[in-house]
């Protein structure tokens, strides 16, 4: 995966980047499928659409560590500590949701609005987040060019723009995408019931196998100019 995170990312160097993965396996179905199992255990379904939906979980344990499912993020070294952006997503109720997450630095960046922030505290309090952000609260546009930096907008991307919509999270105005399953907010950002758990799979399944294909062409691209 590195190198085809060279040969794709040119920003890209082991030192000041990482890859992390989009979409969440363990925070949604839980270690040992915890979670998908007892949503099976308390809805009337057949023995055998119970075995279909863990199929189906299955497929998309193993798709979950394709390239489809990368990033790219920077991380930043202080005194301290190493702060990279992934860090903010495991904080209390986003569970891990990235879209989720995206909504909080976009509210931050934007200088908050009257809904309640996961993140605030993180926001105000973290010397590693207030020195990285500053750049971004000093501007108009803040939470865009923070977008533009951190490749999620297609503003790098002249000839394959839709490389840097990162799993669809953002559209073409920078607003964040909350379409993983329906029903997706801070009151909710796990999928919950098997009804959800389906759409989640079906929906991230579908955006990681599109993506995948989109980085591999270019990938191909990339390996064939330098032959």
């Amino acid at each position: 995966s590195r190198k085809i995170y060279k040969a794709i990312f040119p920003f890209y160097d082991e030192i000041n980047c990482r890859g992390d993965t989009i979409n969440t396996y363990n925070s949604t179905f839980g270690e040992d499928n915890y979670r998908l199992k007892n949503a099976i255990e308390n809805e009337n379904i057949t023995d055998e659409q119970k075995t279909n939906l863990q199929v189906k979980a299955d497929k998309f344990r193993q798709i979950y560590y394709t390239i489809g499912n990368f990033t790219i993020l920077e991380r930043w070294h202080y005194p301290k500590e190493t702060f990279c952006i992934n860090s903010l997503r495991g904080i209390g109720v986003l569970k891990d949701s990235w879209p989720l997450t995206l909504l909080c630095i976009q509210d931050y960046l934007n200088g908050y609005s009257e809904n309640e922030n996961p993140l605030k505290n993180t926001f105000d309090t973290n010397e590693a987040t207030i020195a990285f952000f500053k750049k971004y609260r000093d501007i108009d546009n803040g939470f865009e060019t923070f977008c533009d930096d951190q490749y999620l907008s297609p503003k790098f991307y002249d000839t394959e723009p839709h490389l840097a919509y990162v799993n669809e999270l953002l559209d073409g105005k920078y607003k964040v995408r909350l379409d993983l399953f329906d029903g997706l907010d801070f009151k909710k950002p796990l999928a919950v019931t098997l009804n959800e758990m389906e759409q989640y799979i079906d929906r991230a399944t579908d955006k990681i196998i599109k993506r995948g294909i989109i980085l591999l062409k270019e990938y191909s691209k990339k390996i064939n100019n330098e032959i």
